[in-house]
C-alpha cells in the first residue's frame, strides 16, 4: 500500500513492481459507484461505462490500438472502474489519452440514443438466456430492495428515461477524490506511480464519500417458477449465511462450502445430483458473502421431469450437512485442495493484484487470503463441525426456477 494526500485527503494505492515483462497494469476505482450509486434509473452506472468506451473522439480507441493499448470502463454492482493494460513504452500516451478522455467525455445525444438501442437490444436477447433470466428471477424474490429488480443495464423502461444530464450527475457525483482508489503493478517505479496519481488527482474534486449498503434476505423462504419455452430446468438457489465478509472464521467457511457445494466432483451436491442419480451435468453451491450481503448461492440444470426431485435433494444434502457435518476424509480432501491451489491464485501480476484489490474493498489487510490459508492448513475437524452447527440458517433455501410448462 501506498498513500499520497491530496488537498488533506488520503489516496490510497495498491502498488507492486514487476519487471519479468515491460508490462504496465492500472485501475482507478470508484468505491462504491457502481449500480448501488443510482438515485434514479436503474443501469446509469452501466450506460455512462458504455459512453466512456465510446472515447474522447472517433480515433480514440484506434489510436490506442495501434500501440496495443487495452482502455476500458465497468462498472459492477459495487463499483466503478477504469482500467488499463500496456507496454512499459506506451504507458505515458496511455495516461495522456485517459486525461483526455475524462476532459472529453462523449455527452452526445445521439451517441446515447445507439448506445441505449444496443444495451435494449442485449436485454432482449437475454430473455432467451434462461441461467440469467432464473439468476434475475431468484433475485427479485429473496431481496425485498427494488435495486435487486434489475441487472446491472436495467429495465428497457430504465434505459429509455437515461439523461445526458443524469449521466452527467452521477459522474459528477460519483467520479470524486472520497471514492478514489489506485492500482498500478508492473515495470514501474514508484516515484512514478506517485507523480502519475498526484496528476490524475486534479482532475477531481473532493465530494461527500459513497458509504457501502447493506441488504438482507428475505425472511420468508420462497420457491417460485416461470415457465418459458425450454428443454431443460435452470434451477438456482440460495440461503442466508449469518457471517460478514471481515469474520475470523472465514476461513472455516470456505473449508465448508467447498465440501458442500464449490468443490466441484467430490462436493455432496456433485455426488448426489450427479453421480448417484445423473440428474445434472453440475451442481453447485458457493459462498457468496461481501460487503453488501452474505449468503450461500446455488444451481444446476436438470430435465423439467426432474425438477421438483433435484430441488429436494438440495434441500436434503443441506439439512444433512447441517445433521452430520463434515468427515475426516472430506476434511482432509477440502484442506489439501484449498492449500494445495494456493500457488496459483498468485502464478501472476494481474491475479495478485486482484487478490489484493479485493482485500483493500472489502476493508481487509493486504495479505488476508495468504492469513485464511494458513488457517485452513491448521484447521482441525472439530472447530469446522461446531461451526457448520452454528449456521443452521443455510439450510433456509429459496429457490427460483425456469421450466417447461408440460
Amino acid at each position: 500500500m501506498l498513500n499520497l494526500d491530496i488537498n488533506d485527503k488520503k489516496i490510497d494505492i495498491i502498488y507492486e513492481y514487476e519487471n519479468e515483462l515491460p508490462i504496465v497494469f492500472f485501475k482507478m476505482i470508484f468505491k462504491n459507484s457502481g449500480k448501488i450509486a443510482e438515485k434514479h434509473n436503474a443501469g446509469t452506472a452501466s450506460m455512462l461505462a458504455r459512453i466512456l468506451n465510446e472515447g474522447s473522439d472517433d480515433n480514440f480507441f484506434k489510436n490506442l490500438e495501434q500501440k496495443a493499448v487495452e482502455l476500458y470502463a465497468k462498472a459492477s454492482f459495487e463499483h466503478f472502474q477504469i482500467s488499463i493494460k500496456c507496454l512499459k513504452e506506451h504507458f505515458d500516451f496511455a495516461m495522456e489519452k485517459l486525461e483526455e478522455l475524462l476532459n472529453n467525455v462523449r455527452f452526445e445525444e445521439k451517441i446515447l440514443q445507439r448506445l441505449k438501442t444496443l444495451a435494449i437490444g442485449e436485454l432482449i436477447s437475454l430473455n432467451s438466456d434462461y441461467d440469467y433470466q432464473a439468476k434475475r428471477l431468484l433475485n427479485k424474490n429473496v431481496f425485498k430492495d427494488e435495486i435487486f429488480q434489475t441487472g446491472l443495464d436495467g429495465s428497457k423502461e430504465n434505459i429509455e428515461k437515461i439523461s445526458i444530464e443524469e449521466l452527467k450527475n452521477f459522474m459528477n457525483d460519483n467520479f470524486n477524490l472520497s471514492n478514489l482508489t489506485f492500482v498500478f503493478g508492473g515495470d514501474i517505479k514508484e516515484d512514478e506511480v506517485l507523480k502519475k496519481t498526484k496528476k490524475l488527482c486534479s482532475y477531481f474534486k473532493q465530494n461527500k464519500e459513497n458509504l457501502n449498503k447493506k441488504f438482507i434476505l428475505n425472511k420468508d423462504i420462497v420457491d417460485v417458477v416461470e415457465f418459458k419455452s425450454t428443454e431443460q430446468a435452470y434451477i438456482y438457489f440460495c440461503s442466508p449465511f449469518n457471517i460478514s465478509v471481515n469474520s475470523q472464521d472465514m476461513y472455516l467457511a470456505k473449508i465448508a462450502l467447498f465440501v458442500l457445494g464449490q468443490g466441484g466432483f467430490g462436493s455432496r451436491l456433485m455426488e448426489e445430483i450427479r453421480v448417484k442419480r445423473g440428474l445434472a451435468y453440475s451442481a453447485y453451491a458457493m459462498l457468496d458473502v461481501n460487503l453488501n450481503y452474505s449468503r450461500v448461492f446455488g444451481y444446476l440444470q436438470t430435465k423439467n421431469e426432474s425438477a421438483k426431485t433435484a430441488k429436494n435433494i438440495v434441500k436434503e444434502v443441506f439439512d444433512n450437512f447441517i445433521n452430520q457435518g463434515v468427515n475426516e476424509k472430506e476434511f482432509e480432501l477440502a484442506k489439501k485442495f484449498l492449500v494445495g491451489s494456493m500457488p496459483l491464485r498468485y502464478e501472476n501480476l494481474s491475479k495478485r493484484l486482484e487478490i489484493m484489490l479485493n482485500e483493500y474493498l472489502y476493508g481487509l489487510k493486504i495479505g488476508n487470503l495468504k492469513e485464511d490459508i494458513q488457517k485452513i492448513k491448521n484447521a482441525n475437524l472439530k472447530d469446522l463441525n461446531l461451526f457448520i452447527d452454528k449456521h443452521s440458517e443455510i439450510a433456509r433455501l429459496s429457490f427460483a426456477s425456469i421450466e417447461n410448462e408440460g
